[in-house]
């Protein structure tokens, strides 16, 4: 299988849990790390950082904007948020163990965690994507 870097894009902000605290979820995958520095840029309240990751089934096909992928959390918990939503714990560390492009492969990790669906190219600086849960 080929591999293919992706960026995966966090945000340092007020937990929704207790404002005394900080957190900083993933908020975004991205292709390309020059989206990283524009949106530190357009962003300078968050303290937007990144790390590169590879997709561990993507084949032959090149990830592109507008493509799903999977965040994989091991073990993951949840908890609701002050506005009815809910958020994987694991937003106060960012633990994204791998990132899948094939659902059916993603899934098989449910066994022992959860998933985050993304969009790449997609910003949503709450974290708040769609959750599947194991």
């Amino acid at each position: 299988m080929n591999n293919q870097t992706v960026y995966l894009l966090f945000a340092e902000q007020t937990s929704p849990f207790d404002p005394e605290v900080k957190i900083d979820p993933l908020v975004g995958i991205f292709t390309d790390g020059a989206d990283c520095l524009r949106l530190q840029k357009e962003r300078p309240e968050y303290k937007i950082s990144w790390e590169e990751r590879e997709v561990k089934d993507a084949g032959e096909h090149t990830i592109e904007p507008g493509d799903t992928v999977y965040a994989y959390h091991y073990m993951a918990t949840y908890r609701p948020t002050p506005d009815g939503g809910e958020a994987i714990e694991l937003l106060s560390d960012a633990a994204v163990e791998d990132i899948y492009f094939q659902e059916e492969n993603a899934r098989k990790k449910l066994v022992v965690g959860d998933l985050q669906v993304i969009t790449v190219g997609e910003l949503r600086l709450k974290g708040d994507f769609l959750i599947i849960e194991g």
